[in-house]
C-alpha cells in the first residue's frame, strides 16, 4: 500500500481511566516500575483514529506541536554506545538549536526500542542495558505525556554535574524520534495534536524506575502526564517512516505544556504489511534552553 492511500486508520490505543479525575481536581499519583505491585496504571483501551500525517498541512513543532523531517544521519551503527553519543547526540542537539533558536541544549539518555526490550544508552554513566517490558521496554501503546509543569530539570542537570542558565527566556524539551528498520510500518508512533488537548484529558503521574538504573530519570522520578481519552483530541501519525527522517515533537514548553505538547503512544496498525520488518527505533531528549 502506498503512503498516498494511508488516509487514516482506527487502532486501540490504551488511556487513563475516564473517570480517574484530571490533574485539576486530584493530586499526582506515584508509580514504582520497580514494584510489581504497583507497577500498572491501568486505563481503558479506546478505538482511536489516527490520521496521515503526510497529508496534515499544518504540522510543524509551533502549530501542532510535532514536524517530521527529513535529515540523515552519519551514525553507521546505533548499537555502539559511543558512536550514539559521540555523532548522534550531536547531531540532534545542533537540529534542536535549529529549530528553537536556542543557545544552549543538554541531551543524556538514549533509548533504542525492539519487540519486548528496550537499550537504555548513555545515561548517568555512559553505557548501555537491556531492559525487558517491565522497565518501559519494547513498545508502549499507552496514551502519555513526557514532562509536566512540575518537573525538576534542576535535579536532571545535577546527575551530569550541570546547572541549568539562571534566567532562561524560555525553556523547550524535544523528542527525537527516528526508525531504523528499513522502514516502520507496524506499530508506528501516534502523536496527538497538541491544540487538540485539554486540561482535563490530563492525570499528572510521577513515574520511578523507568528504563535501566543508569537511565537518568530511574531514580529521581519524571512527572508525567497520563492521558484521557476525548473525541476532541486529533491523532496522526507518518506511514512508512525512513531511517533518514526525524520525527521531532514537543515533550516540554515553558511557554505552555497543555496545548504546546504532544501526547504519543504506539499502536498496532491494522494496514500494515505482515511481512515487513520488525519495528525497530531510537529516540532521546534534547532540553534546550532561550536566553534572549
Amino acid at each position: 500500500m502506498t503512503v498516498s492511500q494511508m488516509s487514516q486508520v482506527t487502532s486501540e490505543i490504551q488511556y487513563f481511566h475516564a473517570d480517574g479525575g484530571d490533574v485539576t481536581t486530584h493530586p499526582p499519583r506515584h508509580y514504582d516500575m520497580r514494584n510489581p505491585e504497583t507497577r500498572g496504571p491501568g486505563g481503558s483501551i479506546t478505538a482511536t483514529v489516527i490520521r496521515d500525517a503526510r497529508q496534515a498541512q499544518d504540522a510543524d513543532l509551533d502549530t501542532s506541536g510535532f514536524q517530521l523531517i527529513q535529515r540523515p544521519t552519519r551514525v553507521s551503527d546505533f548499537l555502539d554506545n559511543k558512536e550514539v553519543m559521540r555523532v548522534y547526540y550531536e547531531e540532534c542537539k545542533a537540529l534542536a538549536k535549529e529549530l528553537t533558536g536556542a543557545s544552549i541544549a543538554f541531551t543524556y539518555d538514549h533509548l533504542i526500542r525492539e519487540p519486548g526490550r528496550q537499550i537504555s544508552g548513555g545515561g548517568t554513566d555512559g553505557q548501555s542495558y537491556v531492559t525487558g517490558e517491565e522497565a518501559g521496554g519494547g513498545y508502549i501503546g499507552t496514551a502519555h505525556m513526557d514532562y509536566t509543569d512540575n518537573t525538576t530539570w534542576s535535579n536532571y542537570l545535577a546527575l551530569h554535574s550541570e546547572q541549568p542558565p539562571k534566567t532562561p527566556v524560555r525553556t523547550i524539551s524535544l523528542n527525537f524520534w527516528r526508525g531504523l528498520s528499513p522502514v516502520v510500518d507496524d506499530y508506528p508512533l501516534a502523536i496527538c495534536d497538541a491544540r487538540s488537548v485539554k486540561e482535563k484529558d490530563l492525570f499528572e503521574t510521577i513515574v520511578y524506575g523507568y528504563g535501566a538504573s543508569n537511565y537518568s530519570w530511574h531514580n529521581i522520578g519524571i512527572e508525567t502526564f497520563s492521558v484521557k481519552f476525548s473525541d476532541h483530541q486529533r491523532w496522526f501519525y507518518y506511514p512508512l517512516m525512513r531511517p533518514d527522517e526525524v520525527l521531532v515533537f514537543k515533550a516540554y514548553d515553558s511557554a505552555g505544556v497543555i496545548g504546546n505538547t504532544c501526547p504519543h503512544s504506539a499502536f498496532s496498525n491494522p494496514s500494515a504489511d505482515p511481512d515487513s520488518p520488525a519495528r525497530r527505533s531510537i529516540e532521546l531528549r534534547v532540553l534546550c534552553f532561550i536566553t534572549d
